[in-house]
């Protein structure tokens, strides 16, 4: 086991280390649990954060209560809080997306309603508005005058809507097409109790999700599959891909770096020009990894590797602990709380109330 640790143990001196997505601290709490524990501690928890999402019976103490230990995992990974801050900001629109979707798009029956108005009729209008027409020119004529289309979309929206509000102007009806059916607005208490629940939910599965994927070392996934006896090719096939993957990213940042030094974002460019620029490095990028696919084939013959060879003691195995076997206990609870016959803890709470 001791020369299995020290094989593990990253250069001293070094603070964070690589892993699937970006690096973590070397020390980080949630490195010192088992990776098989890991991942079954994360599959059950959002189990039982699935189960809080109950449309009939949404359990937002629950929620909240499994939240908890989401975050804490997040917080416990100990990935860069840069990378901590990009995340929570990527996670912040698809919740708040999610929230309007079920309040808006979702209505649910409740004894309080907040609004219910209809939004749509039940049918299209095929009109002619004079504002369209003071649109289409002014985007037109911006477009001969300076070359440019969004600027010229922005001038056009903003005075289409300043002389509409000011000015009552014409609108021609031409036909009345029915397409599907009349959309009501409803939001009442149930809507929003069940579209809190699963924002608190989701967001928590996405930060434990990140949590695993930023703790998770590809020579950890290799040594648990050795534990779980897998056949040695599947090991070595997905070793070579998460190699693979490591070094693709170095060989973008080279690349991306070289385009820098050759000024390619000396001049501001639009959007389809940064699409080129992708493509750019996509390029070079697919050769690389044909050169570098061949280099590692023949290196591997020049040592003589086969699939059939015995088996060497190579990959990291990590040993058992009590506290992996303390967080199992805790996955048969998240289990229980995903599939169990229990009403849920805010139906238990409103009973005990």
């Amino acid at each position: 086991m001791a020369e299995e640790a020290a094989y593990l143990q990253p250069p001293p001196g070094r603070r964070y280390v690589r892993s699937f997505l970006f690096s973590r601290r070397v020390n980080a709490p949630l490195v010192q649990v088992h990776l098989l524990v890991r991942i079954l501690l994360v599959i059950c928890l959002s189990a039982a954060q699935l189960r809080t999402m109950n449309t009939a019976h949404p359990d937002i103490v629950g929620a909240i209560v499994l939240w908890v230990p989401s975050i804490s995992i997040f917080l416990l990974s100990g990935m860069h809080g840069k990378v901590a801050r990009i995340y929570i900001l990527l996670i912040l629109p698809t919740v708040f997306s999610l929230f309007l979707s079920w309040t808006l798009l979702n209505p649910v029956p409740g004894s309080i309603v907040f609004v219910q108005r209809q939004v749509y009729p039940g049918f299209l209008t095929l009109s002619l508005a004079f504002w369209q027409v003071l649109w289409i020119g002014i985007v037109v004529g911006y477009y001969r005058w300076k070359r440019g289309i969004v600027n010229g979309i922005l001038l056009a929206s903003v005075a289409a809507i300043a002389i509409s509000y000011l000015l009552p102007l014409p609108t021609w009806t031409i036909a009345r097409v029915p397409f599907f059916h009349p959309l009501t607005l409803y939001i009442s208490e149930q809507g929003l109790l069940l579209a809190l629940t699963k924002v608190i939910s989701y967001s928590g599965m996405m930060f434990s999700t990140i949590a695993l994927v930023v703790t998770s070392r590809d020579i950890e996934l290799m040594g648990a599959m050795r534990q779980l006896r897998i056949p040695r090719p599947i090991i070595f096939f997905l070793s070579t891909v998460f190699r693979a993957l490591n070094l693709a990213l170095t060989d973008y940042e080279t690349i991306y770096q070289a385009q820098i030094a050759r000024a390619v974002n000396a001049q501001p460019r639009s959007f389809l020009r940064r699409l080129r620029d992708l493509a750019s490095i996509a390029v070079p990028m697919v050769a690389m990894m044909i050169r570098r696919s061949s280099e590692i084939g023949d290196a591997l013959l020049a040592r003589g590797y086969t699939l059939g060879q015995k088996d060497s003691d190579f990959y990291e195995t990590s040993p058992w602990r009590p506290l992996d076997w303390s967080l199992l206990v805790a996955c048969l609870v998240l289990l229980y709380l995903a599939v169990g016959p229990y009403p849920g803890l805010t139906a238990l709470f409103q009973r005990w109330g």
